[in-house]
């Protein structure tokens, strides 16, 4: 196991809401924080590592470690960064612009999305400030796809980690199954999943069907009535997260989400 939650932060005050998820991840986890930066001259460094070791102080974290490296490359060295360590949960912010966004400086989150198959737990642009942790409920975005379901291994592995609960959510739009009663076909997929989830994944989940025409805008609204929530979903990764579950479905989540999204490539074993 990590010895350390991994948050990449620059010197913007928006890439420091990823603190409070991932503080909250630590805590739940009982591991360190470790802040990770990337200046692109030696002669920054310092600066850079002083700020840092001020947010910390500012929270009363004297355990916590603080890493900065020179790179050319800010994508690259917050890469290297992260995989100085597999195991250790990387918890960061994104603008979200076009991609996942600019995240930290430039397209980190893209970047890190398309070059690794580790969840990756990011918080928006629209991320609340009123968000408090622990994380409670780990939300499970499917459509009935294998790409949609091969989020459910990580996520039982999330949430048992931190002793949260799961839900499996699918939006349907509101034309879906009209003429059906209130068990009509709407419900089946999802209730079978849940159903095989303790032989399969050894834990069992809660399900809910949502309804309405923007499939993103109906999970984030969910998601921001559920205290200490976190969406969680898979991508293709093709190009960063534009082409995603249900099309722009992940880009959208992560760009107008309340919560902290993880979000995961999967390898491809075709």
């Amino acid at each position: 196991m990590s010895a350390a939650v991994t948050i990449p932060l620059d010197s913007s005050i928006r890439s420091q809401a990823a603190l409070r998820p991932g503080l909250s991840l630590a805590g739940q986890l009982g591991l360190r924080v470790r802040l990770a930066s990337v200046v692109s001259r030696d002669q920054d460094a310092g600066e850079r590592k002083a700020l840092l070791q001020s947010i910390l102080a500012a929270r009363g974290l004297n355990d916590a470690l603080v890493e900065v490296i020179t790179h050319a490359s800010v994508t690259d060295g917050v890469m290297e960064l992260i995989n100085q360590d597999p195991d250790s949960p990387v918890v960061m912010s994104t603008h979200a612009r076009g991609l996942v966004g600019e995240a930290v400086a430039g397209s980190v989150a893209s970047h890190m999305v398309r070059n690794t198959h580790r969840p990756l737990l990011f918080t928006g642009p629209e991320f609340a400030e009123e968000w408090t942790g622990p994380i409670r409920t780990v939300l499970v975005c499917l459509d009935g796809s294998p790409l949609s379901e091969a989020m459910l291994p990580e996520a039982v592995s999330f949430a048992r980690a931190i002793g949260a609960d799961i839900r499996l959510i699918q939006v349907l739009k509101p034309s879906f199954g009209v003429g059906g009663g209130a068990d009509s076909g709407e419900w089946v997929y999802l209730r079978r999943v849940a159903d095989h989830m303790p032989e399969l994944h050894g834990m069992s989940v809660n399900w809910d069907v949502l309804h309405g025409k923007d499939v993103a805008q109906a999970v984030v609204e969910y998601s921001a009535l559920i205290k200490g929530a976190v969406i969680a979903m898979t991508t293709h990764g093709r190009a960063g997260l534009q082409r995603a579950l249900m099309g722009s479905f992940a880009r959208e989540v992560v760009r107008a989400a309340r919560s902290p999204v993880l979000v995961m490539r999967p390898e491809d074993k075709s």
